[in-house]
């Protein structure tokens, strides 16, 4: 999963290329007129190793007569921020795409939530789980596809202490795994980071409950998942009948704590049999409220996106967001 750019302190101001060509002719019905888009690109998605990526998408939209703009991210929010201002621009883009992992989108969608701008995937992150969720496979010429003929079709979101998340948010192990993550070594190495915070946050383990509360109803567990799509960490499934175009969420409560329960856990994950677990439930909710006597990470979307006490739920706000064809 993409973390956003790391300079917090960066000046807003970015560096923005524009790439034009002439308007060509289409008579497929199913071919969305795009004059203008706008590209949102992280350029640290994917350890940085994707701008052929862009490259090659850019010359294809500027083939078929499309003007690309490209807006490098520069500090964090610097996406939320480019995206919320694309929406109230008099003539602004037919269509936004992310160039990023879940991450960077997850930036986006903050900017987009509540308007009508459709959004685009480029997927260059480390997972790219929101790709995978709707079906979107990874090439180029399938995402130039879809930018044209893409179903805009809007998204649910989740809000988790007032601020949006499309996937998933969750406490315990997953968190502080992504909240000790080394930055230059995820630009470097990609998921090998992840494996060696795991690594580390996995000898320092301790036994621990937080006391959840599930539209009134009080649980306790030693990991939590909100999840709003059933994807996780890839192609991995979490909750089953989680859909992020269908409003609700699903709470995955890991009850058992322990150091070694805790391999198990991602065992069954990876292997596919978490569901079947006695210590794995999930409960579907819409007002969830997560508490613990100490302050903790919280993670969203696979970026640390605010601490404990959390409170989550449904947002009335939805995003479009261009869905394939025909989904992989």
């Amino acid at each position: 999963m993409d973390k956003r750019t790391d300079s917090a302190t960066a000046p807003a101001a970015t560096a923005v290329t524009t790439a034009t060509a002439e308007p060509g002719p289409s008579g497929d019905p199913a071919v969305r007129q795009v004059r203008r888009a706008l590209i949102i690109f992280n350029r640290n998605a994917g350890g940085g190793r994707k701008v052929a990526r862009l490259e090659e998408t850019v010359a294809q939209l500027t083939g078929a007569g499309v003007e690309v703009e490209i807006h490098r991210t520069s500090f964090a929010g610097d996406a939320e921020q480019t995206a919320h201002a694309a929406r109230f621009l008099g003539s602004g883009p037919d269509v936004i795409i992310c160039a990023g992992g879940d991450g960077t989108i997850n930036e986006v969608v903050n900017g987009l939530a509540g308007g009508d701008t459709p959004l685009a995937l480029l997927p260059i992150g480390t997972a790219n789980v929101l790709a995978a969720e709707i079906g979107l496979a990874t090439d180029t010429a399938t995402v130039v596809d879809t930018i044209f003929t893409g179903v805009p079709t809007p998204i649910h979101l989740g809000t988790a202490n007032g601020r949006y998340f499309t996937l998933m948010t969750g406490v315990g192990l997953d968190a502080e795994v992504v909240a000790s993550v080394d930055r230059k070594l995820k630009r470097r190495t990609g998921k090998l980071a992840y494996a060696l915070a795991t690594l580390k946050r996995w000898t320092a383990y301790r036994d621990h409950h937080f006391r959840v509360t599930v539209d009134g109803v009080e649980h306790r567990a030693a990991g939590v998942v909100v999840a709003n799509g059933h994807y996780y960490g890839g192609r991995f499934v979490c909750a089953e009948n989680a859909r992020i175009t269908e409003p609700g969420l699903h709470v995955c409560l890991f009850q058992k704590p322990g150091r070694w329960q805790a391999v198990y856990y991602m065992l069954a994950l990876f292997g596919g049999f978490l569901d079947r677990l006695n210590t794995y439930r999930v409960i579907p909710g819409r007002e969830i409220h997560i508490a613990d006597d100490r302050d903790g990470p919280v993670q969203g979307d696979g970026d640390i996106i605010t601490q404990l006490p959390l409170t989550i739920g449904v947002a009335d706000e939805t995003v479009r967001i261009l869905m394939p064809r025909t989904p992989v």
